[in-house]
């Protein structure tokens, strides 16, 4: 039997009393007694697992004696290439970009070991160790591209696709991957060549003010000559354009330091030389 709807007036509708809502418990700030792991949330198949153990068995002697065993204790060499090799496989080149991520992004606090070295150190890190973070940068992807472990189609940089798991295909893989080695050396070759162009774009409106001495601006002016020298002949455009923008950079540095010595000289001449009166110099870091 069809009873008919009772209408309820508005202010009494008012004065019904609801059902109560039970949500789940949201504390934010409470305190953990028994600290968690920092993979925890992390995948056991998650690529930063497979990045971490392959670091984690690497012989890194050529990067161990490039530290010297006297002054302040630095990072853990192994901590920042496991970072900065993550990063540059997420196509992440910016050192200020990297020093957020440490902060914020589980992948990066767990490599990390929540320790958090700001964008300076990371940058002084990878200009110092630069030659064999590249080189263990390009045996990474090439292994882990030969055992089928990655996705070819991104790590390839060229868009180049292999289908890894399909086994009834191994020999055509395994010759297509013979085939494309070597552009795919040359392909990570130019872009570890562009990553100081990219780092260079990505921080251009992020700027920061350091003072700079002309004894300083002489050992970098030097160390960007050896640099340009050692460095092999570009032969695609792009490795050109990187040469190009080096040189250009190269010959600025170099004005810098006429200017800074010549306005040290007439400061000393005034009889001024002090720091409130010594020029400041504004470069961009991260460069």
């Amino acid at each position: 039997m069809l009873f008919p709807k009772v209408f309820v007036p508005l202010g009494i509708q008012k004065n019904l009393i609801m059902p109560k809502v039970h949500f789940r418990s949201y504390i934010h700030k409470k305190m953990i007694l028994f600290p968690q792991r920092i993979d925890k949330d992390i995948a056991e198949d998650d690529p930063v697992r497979l990045l971490d153990a392959l670091v984690d068995n690497l012989i890194l002697d050529n990067v161990y004696k490039l530290y010297k065993p006297s002054g302040r204790k630095p990072y853990h060499p192994q901590m920042m290439l496991k970072v900065i090799l993550y990063a540059y496989m997420n196509n992440i080149y910016s050192c200020r970009r990297i020093e957020s991520l440490l902060k914020r992004d589980i992948h990066f606090i767990y490599l990390a070991g929540y320790e958090q070295p700001d964008f300076i150190t990371i940058n002084r890190f990878r200009n110092r160790v630069k030659k064999e973070i590249n080189n263990i940068f390009t045996q990474v992807v090439l292994v882990l591209a030969a055992k089928g472990l990655i996705s070819l189609d991104v790590e390839y940089i060229d868009g180049t696709k292999i289908e890894s798991k399909a086994n009834k295909y191994t020999f055509v893989w395994k010759r297509t991957v013979e085939k494309n080695r070597a552009k795919l050396q040359e392909q990570i070759r130019t872009l570890l060549l562009q990553v100081d162009d990219v780092i260079a774009q990505d921080n251009a409106a992020k700027t920061e003010g350091v003072e700079f001495t002309a004894a300083l601006l002489d050992e970098i002016s030097e160390e960007l000559n050896k640099s340009l020298e050692s460095a092999p002949e570009p032969k695609t455009k792009e490795e050109k354009q990187a040469v190009r923008t080096k040189k250009n950079s190269l010959k600025s540095l170099r004005r810098n330091v006429i200017n800074s010595k010549s306005m040290t000289n007439t400061l000393r001449l005034w009889g001024r030389e002090t720091p409130t009166a010594r020029p400041t110099l504004m470069l961009r870091l991260c460069t």
